[in-house]
């Protein structure tokens, strides 16, 4: 099948993600022949994860699975170079504004710097991520919906902090907000965190300065006042994500990753969905190229199959999430890991993939 990328912005570029990369896009790429060269980049590998809610109680686990973190650039253009060798053609910066069914084609029209642009298409894969002007066009049920979930990023210089998070990712909480933190190469860590507006009433970045408040542990891990020190700093965010459920084939247009469903990052499994999905669709339409199915089976076989991935993973991190960010169930949940610690395994399981884990 002939297939053709079209990106919004060029290549490489940083978007808001926390930027760990689990046990299921690390068998991705091995599948994808792309190990090598991945290792090659240099991502920090990841084997424990670490949870600090507000008291201080602290909740180290290994994670059973193979894991790094490296910045989404790198990852991002690793990924497009590989299509591009593959035979794909890409288009950027090329926007796409509307998708229209013409007869058995879809019209895709795309804005770029020059005029626009119109290319048509058998199927359709929608990758825009949690958010896009199409989700109105499509008529997708949350378009209007005001979540108050705020997602913000920064790259942070490893010599403001006072030690060395090294191979774990750390989450710290406290009420309406969690932050994750792990490390991307030898001199960066990524700062990611989800504030809910309608708790802490406040520009997202300042919102910040509650956890800072709140949860001591969080602010001991800074070598200065982190605030100056973030305001200096690229910040990628985004607003209004929505957690709740999407349709996976929207008008006959295949939805993968956030586009499909944005899974509570605590989880850490975002960009896992995202190369599951792409690879269930993938799977999916070259059986019915085989068979020449028609597009309705193929409709209804992947929004089978991604429910069959991703449903349990979903609830059960919307749920997690849900506890983490309430100042009181925090504090439980941390001493409930603490005196059964076979729980953070269960949890860490209930939110994978279950192949990829050892």
């Amino acid at each position: 099948m002939k297939a053709a990328i079209i990106e919004k912005r060029t290549f490489p570029r940083e978007v808001i993600c926390g930027e760990f990369l689990s046990g299921e896009v690390i068998s991705a790429i091995k599948e994808f022949g792309l190990y090598d060269e991945f290792l090659s980049l240099h991502p920090n590998k990841v084997t424990r994860f670490r949870f600090i809610p507000e008291n201080g109680v602290e909740i180290s686990h290994a994670l059973g699975f193979e894991a790094y973190a490296l910045k989404r650039s790198q990852l991002d253009q690793l990924l497009l170079n590989a299509a591009k060798d593959s035979g794909t053609i890409v288009f950027q910066p090329a926007e796409v504004i509307s998708i229209q069914p013409n007869q058995d084609l879809y019209e895709i029209r795309c804005k770029t710097p020059g005029d626009d642009v119109f290319l048509f298409a058998h199927t359709v894969i929608a990758a825009y991520g949690k958010q896009n002007i199409l989700d109105k066009s499509l008529n997708r049920a949350f378009a209007s919906y005001r979540s108050g979930y705020n997602g913000v990023k920064y790259h942070i210089n490893n010599i403001v902090l006072n030690e060395n998070t090294g191979d774990e990712i750390q989450l710290f909480t406290a009420n309406g907000i969690y932050c994750g933190i792990n490390r991307v190469s030898e001199n960066e860590t990524t700062l990611c965190f989800l504030s809910d507006r309608n708790v802490n009433q406040q520009d997202p970045k300042n919102a910040l300065d509650v956890l800072l408040q709140r949860n001591r542990k969080f602010k001991s891990l800074f070598a200065c006042d982190p605030l100056t020190e973030l305001y200096k700093l690229p910040v990628f965010g985004t607003g209004n994500i929505y957690f709740g459920r999407r349709a996976a084939v929207e008008n006959g247009i295949f939805m993968i990753g956030d586009a499909a469903a944005v899974i509570a990052p605590l989880a850490g499994d975002g960009i896992g969905m995202a190369m599951e999905s792409g690879k269930l669709i993938a799977a999916i339409l070259t059986e019915a190229k085989k068979h020449k199915s028609n597009k309705k089976i193929i409709e209804e076989f992947y929004a089978a199959g991604w429910k069959r991935l991703f449903s349990k993973r979903l609830s059960t991190a919307l749920h997690l999430q849900r506890v983490a960010m309430n100042s009181f169930g925090g504090n439980i949940g941390g001493q409930l890991l603490k005196l059964f610690p076979q729980l953070a395994g269960i949890l860490i399981k209930r939110t994978r993939n279950v192949k990829s884990i050892t």
